[in-house]
């Protein structure tokens, strides 16, 4: 497990995988600084059934996140996923590194894309974790949204 200042090297494929909802300051944030630590940045986005499931439904729809991200020019390629089981894009893609925020547990991490440290390691990837981009989360935003509509009512 690596930190973003301890790699930075080219030639990698890189792996980010999230929900994109809203998408905002610190995603952006996230995917340019994932860019940065290789050549190619592959983007798993959560679709709607698995978002719903764990989190809460989307605002957007997963075909709309898709083409959100996939319009990136930093992006090589965008796939939706409903299963938290990353393996199959690590071995599809050839990921080395998957980049993930901060704001996880390493442990709790890998249990969520389910990953074992052996898994990673026979398959050569590494983690990098970026810092959390401060001030704007989705959560945030839809809290904001709601005391808006709330006070208009």
């Amino acid at each position: 497990m690596l930190t973003e200042q301890e790699e930075t090297h080219n030639g990698r494929k890189v792996l980010v995988i999230g929900v994109f909802d809203l998408f905002h300051r610190g995603h952006l944030e996230l995917l340019n600084r994932a860019a940065s630590i290789g050549e190619k940045l592959y983007v798993v986005i959560n679709g709607d059934r698995l978002t719903t499931e764990y989190k809460r439904r989307p605002r957007f729809s997963e075909q709309d996140r898709l083409a959100i991200i996939s319009s990136l020019k930093m992006v090589e390629s965008a796939v939706i996923s409903n299963s938290f089981d990353v393996k199959p894009h690590i071995e599809k893609f050839g990921i080395d590194t998957i980049v993930h925020g901060d704001d996880w547990n390493h442990a709790d991490y890998l249990k969520q894309i389910c990953c074992t440290e052996e898994y990673l390691a026979a398959k050569g990837v590494r983690m990098v974790y970026t810092p959390y981009y401060p001030g704007v989360s989705t959560s945030s935003l839809l809290r904001s949204m709601e005391l808006t509509e709330c006070s208009s009512s």
